[in-house]
């Protein structure tokens, strides 16, 4: 079934991810685009606002990858004209919001998906797939750790001017990546998000912890102080029996030595374009799988075939709103709880509590 897509938004996301995904899709066309400052260099009919586009091409989709704070309006426009909507992560800047267009999807028969595209990801799936496995175990942890360089370019345009920098943009994908591993609700969050010399800037550093059942953690590291080596995100995994590492960001590393223990040399070469997830026991592993350099483009191609098949089956997509509402739940509780300086007890977590 051929569909009509149109794009709010022609920055970054549009140009390096939701295009390039979207020329890999059958039965897809680009019917136009509309950004303020209305680009050039784009291969389909371009317009001023968001009414324009909708009313000119009439899409089946909109593809909302504008700023954050643009996100409800766009989204309630494109539903209301009929369209089903992919919407960039964050989903919305309050839950209100969330609620509103859920609600208001839910009225006109139209789906919202969130592009949690990590998700997608060869590693993070790969990753997933080997949990309840013989050679994995069950999932006891999870420890996520990112290290990134930030430079005027990073800073450029809207994302450097947000004072939530960190959690609230990339934090939004290692929450939702700490839920799809356990499979589960945290029942709490607690987060230290220290401003060392800038007490009024942006969090570039977060501690963050969420507690799940059983008596398990993820314990998430986002780095942006750091002014040595950019490693975009790294993720272990341990099992009962193995241990998962995930790299994400692409690297190509040479490692030769002698093992403390055995006293056998080793010679490992790891060459890994945009990611790579390796099943460990011990010092032995074995690759599950690599990610391309295009990962990110893949990924977002990935949800959004899963997204139309299920629009064909009449099913709930994945990444649903309903279900992102619990990842931005996640995220703004982060920073209530660096606020107060004390955990925060999730929503879901008092309504089971007040059901025992």
């Amino acid at each position: 079934m051929a569909r009509r897509i149109a794009i709010a938004g022609l920055g970054a996301a549009a140009r390096k991810i939701h295009l390039p995904a979207i020329a890999r899709l059958k039965d897809l066309s680009v019917v136009g685009g509309c950004d303020p400052a209305v680009p050039d260099g784009f291969p389909f009919p371009l317009f001023a606002t968001v009414d324009e586009l909708l009313e000119r091409t009439r899409p089946d989709v909109l593809v909302v990858a504008a700023p954050t704070a643009a996100h409800f309006a766009l989204t309630r426009r494109g539903l209301e004209a009929g369209c089903h909507v992919l919407c960039e992560k964050p989903f919305m800047e309050t839950l209100d919001e969330a609620d509103a267009i859920i609600a208001l999807a839910a009225r006109l028969g139209r789906r919202v998906v969130v592009n949690n595209e990590f998700r997608f990801m060869n590693c993070h799936a790969a990753a997933k797939e080997r949990i309840g496995q013989p050679d994995f175990g069950e999932l006891l942890f999870v420890a996520m750790h990112q290290t990134f360089l930030v430079t005027p370019g990073t800073e450029a345009g809207w994302r450097g001017r947000d004072l939530r920098r960190t959690a609230k943009d990339f934090g939004t994908h290692v929450l939702d990546l700490a839920r799809f591993f356990f499979g589960e609700e945290p029942r709490s969050i607690a987060a230290r998000m220290p401003r060392p010399g800038a007490p009024d800037g942006p969090d570039y550093l977060n501690l963050l912890q969420l507690e799940f059942s059983g008596d398990r953690v993820a314990q998430i590291t986002l780095d942006r102080l750091c002014r040595g080596r950019h490693r975009y995100l790294d993720t272990r995994l341990d099992g009962t029996v193995g241990c998962i590492e995930t790299s994400l960001g692409g690297r190509a590393e040479v490692r030769a030595g002698v093992d403390a223990r055995s006293r056998r040399p080793f010679f490992h070469l790891d060459v890994a374009g945009g990611g790579c997830a390796r099943l460990y026991r011990g010092e032995r592993f074995r690759v599950l799988t690599r990610d391309p350099l295009d990962v990110f483009a893949r990924a977002t191609g990935r949800l959004v075939q899963a997204f139309f098949t299920a629009l064909d089956a009449g099913a709930v997509p994945p990444c649903d709103a309903a279900d992102n509402r619990r990842t931005l739940a996640l995220m703004l509780a982060a920073y209530d709880a660096a606020e107060r300086g004390a955990p925060v007890v999730l929503e879901h977590s008092r309504a089971d509590a007040a059901c025992a």
